[in-house]
Parts: C-alpha cells; structure tokens; sequence
C-alpha cells in the first residue's frame, strides 16, 4: 500500500517507521525529516496547516493509508518537561483539531482508504486522575466516555470524535478512522522515583513517587510493541463486522502486568500482540523500589504508596 505519514520527525512517527519500511510505498511529511529515512521512503517539507488545497490534493492522491501524528506543540513533549498552565493551552489545541480536520476531509475526497489517528491515553484520562489513583476503579476501556480534565486531551478526545462523522459516511462514503491512544513510549528513567527525588512538575494530577513509578510500569509502551502497534492499525483487513462503523478506539501500551487501559480492541479488532512487559523489562528497578522495605507489591497497578 501507500501510506502517508504526517508528522514522521516526531516520537511517535519515528517509532512507527521500523514497523512499516519495506512493507509499503512511504511518503513522509514533517517540517524536518526523520533521522534515519527509511530505504525507498520519500520526504516532503511541509505545514499542513499553511498548506493549500492544491497542496493538499497532490499530497493526499493515490494515498491507500494515512498515518496521521503531526502535532503542534503546546506544552511539554514528555511526562518529565515543565509545563505551561493548562489553561494557556487552548489555541495551540484548537490548531491541533483544525489539523486533523484537514487530514479527514483531505482523505474522504482523495480516496483514502484509512486514517489511522495518534490519539493519546489523555483523551480519557480523566478517569485515571479521578478514578484509577484513588481506587475506585482498576481498568479504562475504549468504550469509555472521552473525557479529560486539561486541553490537551480534549483535543485529542475531539480527534477521535472528528472522525465518527466521516466514518459513518456522513458525506458520500466511509472512512475508516482508527485511533491510537498512545501510552508512554519512553524507556522508564527509575531514578526519578527514587526516594527523595523531585517531584514531576506538572498542572495535572499526577502521582509522585513509588506510585509515579507504578503509573510508569502501567502505562508503558515499546519501541517494538510502538512499531507493532501502528503497523497493526495499517493493516488490519476487518477493523470491524460487516455492516458496522468503521471506527475503532484502542489503547496503546505493552502487555504490562500493571497495566490499567484495556488493550481489549487493540487485540480484537486490530490483531494487535505485544511482546513486552515492563514488569520483566524493568524487573531489577521493580525489585529494589518495590518488593523490599515497607514498599511492597501493593497490587497490580497500586498507585497508592
């Protein structure tokens, strides 16, 4: 297939990469290109955004799939940079949904056959914050209402919403949108649970600590379970029954033992199969801070201290 991929320069997009070179015909688009471009993959230069509708045709024809991760900065990049308030996040948010809105639109009238949208584990984290911390519940599906508590998981809760519309066939036929709901796809630095160590600054509700590292091994993603991930999402034939929505939400980790997100649809409507667990991956961290002194297990997500 042809497969366009915004946002290629990005984290996401560069972990997706390996999961797709040599399967498919990749065109790159990114303000930069990634490091390492792929044999036979072709890069264009480009702001969606800014870019025009002749721009935007000619990028968009003979597409099959669209890998859409290009995302406008408002705050920080990863869980461990300083952040701006929340409230001062909205217009960059507000840029991030226009995006994606082009992206849709451009699919529907290229012929597009798929969107598969990076989304993130923010579009419902509300219930983790609210819930999962103090709790009173122990897992987050994809069913569940989309709800966040800060502007950045709006948007992407709006990302997926976006795309019912299209993948209903509100407008001449159906697009099949796929949302990713990303994890955390950065290696676990275990120092910074250490006791004594500085807290995350942040305007969200985060736990700090051991229970912070806890959160860590739950919300865990690989770089091969990343690349497995979207590469599933490509080419998954029947992303749902016959006669169905063509719309499917799933979440994005590892196979975590303390995993709290239900990888239920990633599994069974994506033929998605991790190969990681950060219980193993991370064992010796696990065993110092955890399982000795007063620590202890605590359960399988036990955010509490």
């Amino acid at each position: 297939m042809k497969l366009l991929v915004t946002g290629a320069a990005g984290h996401v997009g560069s972990l997706a990469l390996p999961g797709l070179s040599g399967r498919h015909e990749l065109l790159l688009v990114d303000l930069r290109p990634p490091v390492g471009l792929p044999p036979g993959a072709r890069f264009q230069s480009l702001n969606l955004l800014e870019a025009g509708d002749a721009e935007l045709e000619a990028l968009f024809a003979g597409v099959d799939v669209v890998v859409h991760s290009a995302y406008i900065p408002s705050g920080a990049i990863d869980v461990y940079s300083a952040e701006p308030p929340q409230i001062e996040r909205f217009e960059a948010e507000f840029a991030n949904i226009r995006v994606a809105q082009l992206v849709y639109r451009a699919a529907l009238q290229a012929g597009v056959r798929r969107v598969v949208m990076v989304s993130s584990n923010h579009a419902a984290d509300w219930y983790e914050h609210a819930q999962v911390h103090q709790r009173q519940r122990d897992m987050v599906y994809p069913g569940d209402l989309p709800l966040a508590d800060n502007f950045y998981g709006w948007a992407k809760a709006s990302y997926e919403l976006l795309g019912h519309p299209y993948a209903c066939g509100s407008f001449g036929r159906q697009l099949e949108v796929v949302m990713l709901r990303i994890g955390s796809p950065y290696p676990i630095q275990a120092a910074r649970y250490e006791p004594g160590a500085p807290a995350v600054a942040s305007s969200l509700p985060r736990p700090s600590g051991l229970a912070a590292f806890k959160r860590a091994l739950g919300a865990w993603l690989s770089d091969r379970d990343c690349a497995a991930l979207v590469r599933c999402a490509v080419e998954a034939q029947a992303i749902v029954a016959e006669g169905a929505v063509p719309w499917v939400v799933a979440y994005g980790i590892s196979d975590n033992t303390r995993a709290f997100w239900s990888l239920g649809s990633a599994r069974h409507q994506l033929g998605y199969r991790p190969q990681d667990d950060s219980e193993v991956v991370y064992a010796a961290d696990v065993r110092r801070l955890l399982m000795s002194g007063a620590a202890g297990a605590a359960g399988s997500l036990g955010l509490g201290a």
